[in-house]
């Protein structure tokens, strides 16, 4: 984990919470809104966390933290942005500085770097983590491998929250 992340102790405790937390009674909603919280407050570098649901080919935004205000792109089409760029190709975004590409979204202006994880469940795309930082280059391999262990675990819980807001 990098320098701004956890230590291995504490980031073994947060997946240990997680798991409990996925697996209780609690509303779908609730669980992934307290699941983005957790993982925000580990993270001091990183700016706004948050969940995207792909809810009839569209990113729709879920629970977020970093932020009182819902985002401006609260709805971003497949392809469009890094967040739609991901679901089109598929894969996984690190983006070291948002200001050298052509098709980003800006939802803050002081987002400098931006790390998107795709959560899948029966191996179809339902949402993403997305992740923003106001300093350049703030993302590791070791925070996408967190967040991609952290959709595994969630990824049932995003499936019934999108499936819930499906037309």
């Amino acid at each position: 984990m990098s320098e701004q992340g956890m230590g291995s102790r504490n980031l073994s405790e947060l997946k240990a919470e997680m798991a409990t937390l996925v697996s209780s009674d609690a509303p779908d909603e609730r669980v992934i809104a307290e699941v983005v919280r957790r993982v925000h407050d580990a993270h001091p570098l990183w700016d706004w966390s948050g969940i995207y649901v792909l809810v009839d080919g569209t990113l729709t935004v879920g629970p977020f933290a970093g932020s009182d205000e819902l985002p401006e792109h609260s709805r971003i089409e497949v392809g469009d942005g890094v967040c739609g760029t991901a679901v089109a190709e598929d894969k996984n975004q690190l983006v070291e500085d948002v200001r050298e590409l052509d098709n980003y979204l800006a939802c803050s202006l002081s987002t400098r770097s931006e790390l998107v994880v795709l959560i899948r469940e029966g191996g179809r795309i339902v949402g993403q983590f997305d992740i923003d930082s106001d300093e350049c280059a703030t993302f590791t391999e070791e925070d996408e491998v967190l967040l991609e262990e952290l959709a595994a675990l969630i990824s049932p819980r995003v499936a019934s929250l999108a499936a819930s807001r499906a037309g």
